[in-house]
């Protein structure tokens, strides 16, 4: 099993929240299953592929906002 702690923090903008919300979405479409919580999400599935299309996700949404952002993800394979 993959799992993944990513957390999204858009800079100089203040549209962070609209944008991080944007990211939780777009993790929700891949179907990986994740967990939100406060100032990460958690994703993790047996099929580590389903974890690198959310991180993808994520990815995506914020290149496409426009603005610098930094992007943090610890990854484990130990359940």
């Amino acid at each position: 099993m993959l799992t993944c702690e990513i957390s999204l923090a858009p800079l100089e903008t203040i549209k962070s929240d609209e944008i991080v919300n944007q990211a939780v979405q777009a993790i929700k479409g891949t179907g990986v299953q994740h967990e939100v919580g406060n100032m990460s999400t958690y994703l993790y599935s047996e099929d580590p592929n389903k974890v690198w299309e959310g991180i993808k996700a994520v990815y995506d949404v914020a290149q496409k906002s426009g603005t610098e952002f930094s992007l943090s993800i610890q990854l484990s394979n130990n359940t």
